[in-house]
């Protein structure tokens, strides 16, 4: 609950911070399939940040195809059990700066009315860690461990990589004056591990690579939401599953994400 209200919290200030800001559109391009009662056969056109308006009224239709759109790109703030705060156990993942950005790549879904619409999408995740302790994460190691090291680094960032496979529920508004539309998105959120990676960069060893699962968790999931004008809005992300898997010191160690939205 603690962390639902802590969501809640920061929607409220994006939106406030929406009010006071002039959306810029942005164009991406998506392919959508569409298919009419009259020709029997499939359309496809070229659109921008989003499924393509039809003059076809007829519902439920589908849709589908490969997309670059719901471009997400925020913060980042790991939750101890609910909590900003890190307890002594999880010090070693005091961080800097947190960031994250993901996009989709390809889409499929049922239009069921002019102002809902449902689908599912396949794209790609980023979470962005600049540490602040000076530590090498051991490689092929379950639970998480970790080495202290002697070398004072520049930066020192743990970036995880996740294929996002989210389930989106969408209604928007009717059209206004200017032909644009109030939207709201929520769903959940998935995805599958691909990698996780350490960058250091230090006066004495350069710049290093590391590549390793980390015993990061190999499947995360959890509720979305989005809230937009047009090609523009918001989103929160809350991932309910452990940072890690098969670290029980880490228990109850999650991630959260919200920022701005291009394209949905």
């Amino acid at each position: 609950m603690k962390a639902l209200y802590n969501i809640a919290s920061i929607l409220g200030l994006c939106l406030f911070m929406i009010n006071n800001t002039n959306a810029q559109t942005v164009s991406t391009t998506t392919v959508v399939i569409e298919k009419t009662d009259t020709t029997k056969s499939q359309n496809r056109n070229i659109t921008i940040l989003g499924e393509k308006e039809s003059n076809n009224n007829k519902y439920p239709r589908a849709f589908g195809g490969v997309t670059f759109t719901r471009i997400d790109w925020g913060f980042s703030r790991i939750m101890d059990d609910g909590a900003f705060s890190l307890s002594d156990e999880n010090q070693f993942m005091k961080y800097k700066k947190a960031s994250n950005f993901g996009f989709d790549i390809a889409q499929f879904g049922i239009r069921a009315s002019d102002n809902f619409k449902t689908y599912i999408s396949a794209g790609f995740e980023w979470n962005y860690l600049r540490l602040e302790n000076n530590i090498i994460f051991n490689e092929n190691t379950s639970p998480i461990s970790f080495e202290p090291s002697n070398v004072e680094y520049k930066k020192n960032v743990f970036t995880t990589t996740y294929l996002r496979l989210p389930l989106t529920f969408e209604w928007r508004s009717d059209k206004n004056r200017k032909g644009e539309r109030v939207k709201v998105a929520f769903g959940a959120m998935t995805g599958i591990l691909l990698k996780g990676t350490q960058r250091l960069k230090s006066k004495q060893d350069g710049k290093q690579k590391f590549k390793d699962n980390y015993s990061l968790a190999s499947f995360q999931y959890g509720p979305f939401v989005r809230l937009g004008y047009d090609d523009f809005g918001i989103f929160a992300k809350y991932y309910v599953n452990d940072f890690f898997e098969k670290s029980p010191a880490q228990k109850n160690l999650n991630n959260l994400a919200f920022g701005i939205t291009l394209g949905f």
